[in-house]
This record gives C-alpha cells, structure tokens and sequence, in this order.
C-alpha cells in the first residue's frame, strides 16, 4: 500500500547546512546527475524492462519504494531544477557541480535517430544550465555508445557546440564489455578532445541473486565498475590508449582495494598476460575516483595508493545513496591540506573544466 503524499519528503535526501566551515579553496562535486524530462519522454516508447538491469533485477519492495521516492516533491526538484541544486549546494558548502544524467537516462537501447534526438535535447539542457550559472556548473556528454560512430559524432558536437570537457558512460552496453574493440575509436576521440570519460555503472547484467536486500544497488554498482576497469586493463584497452582519462564513481569500485588479487594472478596465469604487459595495478593507478565511499579511512586509503591528484570529492546528488555532506565527510579525512584542496576541487577544475575552481 503506497503511503501518503505527506510522508513523501522524508524520502529524499535533506540537505543540512555542512558541520564543516567552508574551505579556502573551491569545492566543486564531480559527480552529480541531472534528469532531463524531455529526453526521457523521447525515450519512454522504446523501453522495456529487460534493458535496465536494476530495474530488472529490483524485488518489488525496491521498486515501489523507488518509485515513491522519485515521485516525491523534493526528490523531483533535486533531479530536475537548477534552483533546488543551488540552495542544497550553498548548504553543503559546494561552489560548483559537474553535471551527467542519471544512469537511468543513458537510453543506449534507442536506434540512431532516436538516440540523436534524446541526447541533443539532453545536452541542450544541460549546457543551458551551465550557460545560466557558469560559475556553478559544468557538464558531461552522455554519447549513445550502442552506436559507436554516432557516439564519437555526438562527443564532437557536445565538444564544439558546447564546450564538455567530458563524458559519462555506463560499465558494459547493454551486457557488452567495454574492453570491446568496436569502442576503441570512442576512446580514441576521447583522448582527442581531451575529455575525462566518468565510468558509472547501471546496475548489474547477472543480478539474479542480488535482488534482495536492496543489493542490486549496494553491491551491484560497485561490482559493475570493478568488472568493467578489470576488463578495460586486462583487455588492453590503456595499452592502445595510454592518454585516456577516466573517472570511476563508488571509489573504483571494489578494485582499488583488493588489486593484489590480480597482480598475483597476472604473475602466474597466462590467461591474464594476452594484452598486459605491465602489472594491473600500474594500469589502475592511471584511473581516477571519486570519494562516495562513506568511510575517510578509504578516502586516506584512495589518496596514497592512486595519489591525491587521482580522488576527486563526488557524492551521487540527488540519489539516496550519495554523501549528504560532502566537506563536513573529507573534513575528517587523514591527508595534508594541500592534498585535500585538491580532492574538495582542484582535481575537478582541471579535469572539468570548471569556472569556480580556476583559481
């Protein structure tokens, strides 16, 4: 039985002010979403469960609560109004955010003319709200990587037409591995226009027994990135495109913390040898995280393994599963301050090319 309009609220995630003062330095989150109603109601016809794998694999407790948090008045502001962004993020201490739609919104199962039309209007939207508050936001392209080649034309126009400095992209396309060789000339224009890709999955293809307990979230998510940079490193794909920049949500994944795993079975099994040359944890010090991961001792952990210049502050805004307060959480984080302004913004601003954090 759903419950009343008026419990609605207590869904969402309420922004209070920080328990931090606000740093010296800028605060830029990189990893936020925004939903862009038009390209969904583009999308919608086309849809079918089987697509989205979290939707998939939901029980149906997950569901309907998902779909009453999302109804929900606040929720809906967040993921949808630039004003509602701008007062949680004067609470939280957040000069800028960088901008991608939901994960929900990828929409990779559209054929080409559709997906052309879903994703112009949702850089059209996005890059209108990077227009009105330049010193506030910045944003991401979502390329329709199903389409490979219309994934490379639609990064070269979200570049020129709208000055992105990046994509977002999900951890596989629909079930297919991103260490596949169709996407090498996606990586290729990625390096080109100096884009950072924000590698952030969509659930999980396998997740029959992961529908309980909300864990087609709580471990699924992570579970996804981990196998698809795993993939990405041992499949060659820095191998063939060592100047690719990409920025994995959730921390990395499981990877950053469990690496000796598979050094030790690059060492001794051939299998993992074919397209390697270089231990995976060489590789995996090339990729980028950022902080949702709810603990600063992983935080500490992310910055000495991968450095400080690699950790950037991300808290999945709006979702229920982000970091409500994201400077009050590194204000407890174990690293020398310089390393810490970084992680806050400056790691953001020159990846993202964000205005507030130029100094």
């Amino acid at each position: 039985m759903s419950r009343p309009p008026e419990w609605w609220p207590e869904l969402a995630p309420r922004i209070e002010r920080s328990r931090a003062p606000k740093p010296p330095g800028p605060c830029v989150d990189a990893h936020t979403h925004l939903s862009v109603k038009s390209a969904a109601a583009v999308a919608k016809p086309f849809f079918r469960p089987e697509y989205e794998p979290r939707q998939l694999y939901s029980s149906p407790e997950t569901m309907r609560y998902n779909t009453e948090y999302r109804a929900s008045p606040l929720n809906t502001a967040q993921f949808e109004d630039a004003e509602q962004r701008l007062a949680d993020m004067d609470a939280q201490g957040v000069d800028a955010q960088v901008l991608a739609v939901p994960p929900t919104e990828y929409f990779y199962w559209l054929d080409e003319t559709e997906a052309r039309r879903a994703n112009r209007l949702q850089h059209e939207r996005l890059a209108e709200v990077v227009h009105t508050w330049p010193q506030r936001f910045a944003a991401v392209a979502n390329p329709p990587m199903n389409h490979p080649g219309l994934a490379v034309e639609t990064l070269r126009e979200a570049h020129r037409d709208f000055g992105f400095r990046g994509a977002q992209i999900s951890a596989d396309v629909l079930g297919l591995d991103l260490d596949d060789r169709r996407f090498d000339p996606v990586w290729q224009t990625v390096v080109e226009l100096d884009m950072t890709v924000i590698l952030h999955p969509q659930g999980f293809t396998h997740g029959e027994r992961f529908s309980d307990y909300y864990l087609v979230n709580v471990m699924c998510m992570p579970l996804a990135s981990t196998l698809a940079v795993t993939r990405m490193i041992l499949g060659g794909v820095w191998q063939r495109h060592p100047d690719l920049r990409v920025m994995v949500v959730h921390g990395g994944g499981y990877l950053p913390f469990y690496i000796a795993r598979t050094d030790h079975a690059w060492r001794v099994r051939p299998e993992l040898r074919h397209h390697l040359d270089v231990p995976p944890s060489e590789v995996l010090r090339r990729i980028y995280v950022d902080t949702n991961v709810f603990d600063p001792g992983m935080v500490a952990h992310l910055a000495a393994y991968l450095g400080a210049d690699h950790v950037l502050m991300g808290t999945d805004y709006p979702f229920d599963m982000g970091t409500v307060d994201p400077v009050g959480f590194l204000s407890g984080v174990a690293v020398a301050e310089s390393d810490r302004a970084r992680i806050l913004g400056g790691n953001a601003a020159e990846l993202f090319g964000v205005a507030a954090a130029t100094p």
